[in-house]
């Protein structure tokens, strides 16, 4: 006992001492200053090219959630209402940004998935050969749910007027200091960005109600 506990006091005086002598050494310290000066504008400059990837892939799913919408209403408003037609065509865009979606939303049990978005992520596990987390894939879902706005400044005037679609989606920030620069805060406090997208398309409705085809093509 005596030995063993010689040999730790002698172990932590020469530790003590390395330390002291090593707080007290300022060689290389030049060269060191420049390090520590430019480290975090490198981590910053990173942070910068991460997000920015982010944010160019959520862009690259607003340009697809808008056709999406914009073709549903252009088939769909064939034989339906316009009202009826913009729910449908703001579900289609909602399931094309599903997949470009932040996964990081917290599921607080404040919102609950709608049965379409429900049937989606149950096919998605069916049919898709990589495993991917329930909760992470409901997230998603619920991110485009709540940050994703579909917007028809105008309904078709004619059968042949273009349909608009303009959407919106809030991109959330995953590192703060870089929504301090380039988002503001939302109605949550988040750091966001909006991304906007415009879609137009030919309407394909017929011309009057004689134009059929033979299966009631134009009909409710």
């Amino acid at each position: 006992m005596v030995i063993g506990s010689s040999l730790f006091a002698g172990c932590s005086d020469w530790i003590g001492a390395r330390f002291r002598q090593f707080h007290h050494d300022q060689s290389g310290g030049a060269y060191t200053l420049s390090y520590v000066m430019t480290i975090p504008f490198m981590m910053l400059l990173i942070a910068l090219t991460v997000e920015s990837t982010l944010l160019l892939t959520a862009k690259i799913g607003t340009i697809y959630a808008a056709h999406s919408a914009a073709r549903c209403a252009s088939v769909y408003t064939t034989g339906h209402s316009w009202a009826d037609t913009r729910r449908r065509a703001e579900s289609a865009a909602r399931q094309a940004m599903l997949p470009f979606a932040s996964g990081s939303t917290r599921d607080d049990g404040a919102e609950s998935l709608s049965v379409e978005t429900e049937a989606i992520l149950s096919a998605y596990e069916q049919w898709n050969t990589n495993d991917a987390s329930s909760r992470y894939l409901s997230a998603k879902a619920m991110d485009a749910a709540r940050r994703l706005n579909t917007e028809f400044p105008q309904q078709p005037a004619a059968w042949d007027s273009e349909i608009v679609v303009l959407v919106t989606y809030d991109y959330p920030f995953r590192l703060p200091g870089i929504g301090r620069l380039l988002g503001s805060r939302d109605s949550t406090g988040n750091f966001v960005f909006p991304i906007r997208s415009r879609a137009a398309l030919s309407n394909d409705a017929p011309q009057n109600s004689r134009q059929h085809l033979g299966i009631g093509y134009g009909q409710p």
